[in-house]
């Protein structure tokens, strides 16, 4: 009789134990804390534009690669400039 009481405990105590972690509430990060550890964001998309110049009363303009510090192309003739 006490082996059978005894198991009784034992698989009682078991059931408690399972309840209590299972139905324990979670915790949670702030919302601080979880925005520090995120990695940071990296553009994909390459920043090009178009750069202009002035020169002898005309305009030309290129395009430049800002993320690779890269010119595109030759200049090209815009028009020219009243003065």
């Amino acid at each position: 009789m006490s082996k059978r009481k005894n198991r009784l405990v034992a698989i009682g105590s078991v059931i408690c134990m399972a309840f209590a972690i299972l139905c324990s509430p979670a915790t949670a990060l702030t919302t601080q804390a979880a925005v520090s550890q995120e990695p940071e964001i990296m553009p994909m998309k390459d920043a090009i534009s178009w750069v202009v110049k002035k020169e002898n009363g005309k305009l030309y303009k290129r395009l430049y690669n800002f993320s690779t510090a890269t010119w595109i192309g030759e200049w090209i003739y815009v028009c020219d400039l009243k003065e």
